[in-house]
């Protein structure tokens, strides 16, 4: 009996405490803020512990986060302006956010207003420090050039001016430029600035920029033919090649419907122009260009590149610095070591872009504190450091700022393997066993803040930085770095030119034959799953008649 009583006291104290744990942790979630992230994969280190940690400091409250992403700009718009997907903060690229604004689908930040009061109400924080002065003013300063006046359309019609400034904060920048084989192109004898500096963008089209008597194009190798990749993407692969035409001359002495001449425009202007002749003069380039290609890619360009199929692809600078960092082989430079892959940047022009925070207006207003935390909370030097080191693109917050955080300091340190105990501790240096990639501090630093392009004299991740007392004519300014706006009602153009290009050469009679065969096939077994069912019911059918026999 005393054991009945015994277990029966036992369940029932199992049972009090199972229901004060579980109302204990409904009072902890229902006391937790929360926050729902919509962003691009693979785009942010693993920063929630991080953010749950500074959200408690300043507001002493927990945070649930909610995070998830999306593949393509033209995905996120579908789902936010058709109200499927309920999130409260987003991390388009530029022309993505200025479509949104136009629609009237973002709410104001804010964020750079001198009075922080119209960001966030910080009477209920707990030392609330605002970091809008960490970005870096060159890529501010770029994009009120750039988005600085948007129509926007409410949807009674009405419309209204904005700069795009008031509603983002940038997150992440970077060029478009071009990954190659560097040993390739030594054994090629192409590795060379004059050489490189003179093909430009028509390293992609194997164009060397020189002609001969008869005004024919002179290949910057007949090896090359075969061996481009082109970038699955038609902004980028638009911008490139009207900065192959610019420079190749074959927009001299044209006019613009509204009466300029082509040459007259700078790099935004130009990858902005969207009318009916340059469409036409981009598709024959792009048309031209496929014998000289390999395929077009997305995701693998790096991996063809390091195993011979090609030896040029066109890259965005965060892919190419991964990939040129992924391809170091100790066997080269006679057994000093050196990177197989390079990255370049062409002189005469170039493409910047980036992506930024905003909030669309479907968001839950209850989450604008946890929201406008964590956009602020990106914005310090750790925070950057880590998503530069993550991510491999270049975050928007100034350089300087994450040189001047010791934490940011030994987080890069860590990651790069730098011999470095100023800022890493005797643990952690013993973890790397003696073998650093870098030697010293100061070697890292000149690596990663101050390298410039062997072949273009600029910097890889931070374009804004440039070689002040250059001999030559290769030193690029910042103003020959476009940035790309929304197509608007000429987008289906492009999208149209952009089809023809990729299917010209594509013969239709394979596809055909696939098809045929696919429905044989189909037809095959559909037959053969008849016949078999056919055959199982006379089979049952006959043994039944023996039985009864």
């Amino acid at each position: 009996m005393k054991r009945i009583f015994a277990s029966i006291m036992f369940v029932f104290m199992l049972f009090s405490i199972t229901l004060s744990l579980s109302a204990c942790s409904t009072e902890n979630t229902a006391k937790a803020d929360e926050i729902v992230i919509y962003n691009w994969a693979d785009y942010i280190y693993d920063f929630e512990d991080d953010f749950k940690e500074y959200y408690k400091e300043v507001t002493g409250k927990n945070i649930k986060i909610t995070y998830t992403t999306f593949d393509t700009n033209e995905t996120m718009i579908t789902k936010i302006t058709k109200g499927d997907s309920k999130v409260d903060v987003i991390c388009p690229s530029e022309y993505a956010i200025q479509k949104l604004m136009e629609m009237d689908y973002l709410v104001p930040l804010n964020y750079f207003s001198e009075d922080v009061s119209k960001y966030l109400d910080t009477s209920k924080l707990v030392g609330y420090e605002h970091y809008s002065q960490n970005l870096d003013n060159n890529i501010i300063e770029k994009i009120d050039a750039g988005f600085g006046n948007i129509t926007c359309t409410k949807e009674n019609g009405t419309s209204y001016s904005a700069n795009m400034l008031d509603y983002m904060v940038p997150y992440m920048y970077g060029t478009l430029g071009i990954l190659y084989n560097k040993e390739e192109f030594k054994r090629l004898g192409i590795f060379d600035k004059e050489i490189m500096n003179t093909a430009n963008w028509g390293i992609l089209f194997n164009d060397s920029g020189k002609r001969d008597k008869e005004g024919n194009i002179i290949p910057l190798s007949e090896e090359l033919s075969g061996s481009i990749l082109m970038k699955d993407s038609i902004r980028d692969s638009y911008a490139a090649t009207l900065f192959y035409l610019m420079e190749t001359g074959k927009l001299d002495n044209l006019t613009m419907e509204d009466g300029r001449q082509y040459t007259d425009l700078t790099a935004s202007e130009l990858i902005n122009t969207v009318d009916d002749n340059i469409i036409e003069l981009a598709k024959e380039a792009l048309v031209e260009q496929k014998n000289e290609l390999f395929g077009y890619e997305v995701d693998f360009g790096k991996d063809d590149l390091l195993i011979g199929n090609a030896m040029v692809d066109l890259a965005w600078s965060g892919d190419a610095l991964y990939a040129v960092e992924e391809s170091w082989n100790d066997d080269l430079n006679d057994g000093e070591g050196d990177y197989e892959l390079g990255y370049y940047v062409p002189h005469t022009y170039g493409n910047i872009w980036f992506d930024g925070w905003v909030v669309p207006k479907t968001y839950n207003p209850k989450h604008e504190t946890a929201v406008k935390l964590f956009i602020n909370f990106l914005n310090t030097a750790e925070v950057s450091a880590a998503n530069t080191l993550e991510i491999g693109y270049t975050s928007a917050v100034d350089n300087q700022v994450v040189l001047e955080s010791e934490e940011a300091r030994a987080i890069l340190a860590e990651g790069y393997i730098v011999n470095a105990p100023e800022y890493l501790d005797q643990e952690v240096l013993d973890s790397f066993e003696g073998e650093y990639d870098f030697e010293s501090w100061e070697e890292f630093e000149d690596y990663f803040f101050n390298s410039f392009g062997e072949m273009d004299d600029s910097n890889w991740r931070y374009p804004f930085e440039k070689i002040d007392d250059s001999e030559n004519d290769y030193n690029r300014s910042i103003n020959d770095l476009g940035m790309m706006r929304d197509f608007g009602d000429k987008n289906n153009d492009i999208v149209t030119m952009w089809n023809y290009a990729r299917s010209v050469g594509v013969s239709a009679l394979p596809i055909f034959a696939i098809v045929i065969l696919v429905l044989g096939l189909a037809i095959a077994v559909i037959y053969l799953v008849y016949f078999i069912s056919q055959k199982r019911a006379m089979s049952i059918k006959v043994s039944s008649l023996n039985k009864k026999e």
